[in-house]
């Protein structure tokens, strides 16, 4: 789904009378960049009969997809945060142990009401953190506040306290296609490595059992369907290739290592809440906090 760090995306346009867009997506390689490089999105129509909500708190980024979410303890003037995937931030990619804290970055971000639609383009003005070890993730914090948003139409998602079992049904809205996939998860994956990048407890995603993601789900929130709290953001999948190169492959406590076929992955979010100081704002000293640091 997202295909790995040897991905290129070449996109051609051309201006003429008709006003012909040509996209042409070249994969290299398999796991993280099938999301960051994903072509552009046809149209932001919403498929009929779509929920009211399905979209709520989901937001597109160049070539991503992502989250607004709201910490526990968050006052409605605070800023709003925007989650998606480290390697949604930066190209190239971020290194096997590279952290990044506290940098101004000014981002397009088109954020979604429940049916999809734009409701709001603005932009995110401080990258607060971004790794692609341990997990997939970067936080993002805009100028505008919780109250800022709300006033058109844009309401934030919450984070559950613990990732999910194997069982649990979940959805998995996509901002940048507003079209969403559905499934039941199995479980977690102790190790997950693809390429030089080494992800702790990946939620697996059966692309079977309706999970299959392309290119531009990167960052899309995993919503638990009995709760709808934000479980994880999807990051990659198998798409064949060379086992750890071309698709992600999971490890065991044995150290034993394969690669699961048709299978999607995604990254914890629980762990954000171990990284607030008094649930109001991020910050990596927090005692708790599982989340990689930079190197000194």
């Amino acid at each position: 789904m997202w295909f790995d760090a040897g991905m290129l995306l070449a996109r051609a346009r051309r201006a003429s009378s008709l006003a012909v867009l040509a996209l042409v997506v070249s994969s290299l390689v398999a796991g993280v960049l099938a999301t960051v490089l994903a072509p552009a999105p046809a149209s932001a129509s919403v498929p009929a009969g779509a929920a009211a909500d399905r979209f709520t708190g989901t937001v597109r980024l160049p070539g991503c997809s992502g989250a607004l979410v709201r910490w526990p303890a968050a006052l409605d003037t605070d800023r709003a945060v925007v989650i998606t995937n480290g390697h949604c931030v930066r190209q190239p990619f971020l290194g096997a142990r590279e952290v990044l804290v506290d940098e101004r970055r000014w981002t397009r971000i088109e954020l979604l009401d429940g049916i999809g639609a734009v409701a709001r383009t603005v932009r995110g003005v401080r990258l607060d953190y971004a790794s692609m070890y341990r997990t997939d993730l970067a936080v993002l914090s805009l100028r505008e506040t919780y109250a800022d948003l709300a006033r058109t139409g844009v309401f934030p998602l919450s984070l559950a306290e613990r990732g999910p079992s194997r069982g649990d049904r979940v959805r998995i809205p996509s901002g940048y296609w507003t079209e969403q996939r559905t499934c039941t998860t199995r479980g977690t994956a102790y190790r997950l490595h693809e390429r030089s990048w080494d992800w702790w407890r990946s939620i697996r995603l059966p692309v079977r059992d309706g999970c299959s993601i392309r290119g531009g789900y990167s960052g899309s929130p995993i919503v638990s369907r009995t709760t709808g709290l934000v479980v994880g953001i999807a990051n990659t999948a198998y798409i064949g290739g060379r086992r750890c190169i071309d698709s992600a492959c999971e490890e065991d406590r044995r150290g034993r290592v394969r690669t699961v076929p048709h299978m999607s992955y995604g990254q914890q979010t629980s762990w954000l809440l171990g990284c607030l100081d008094g649930g109001r704002a991020f910050d990596l000293d927090t005692p708790g906090c599982r989340l990689a640091r930079p190197r000194r």
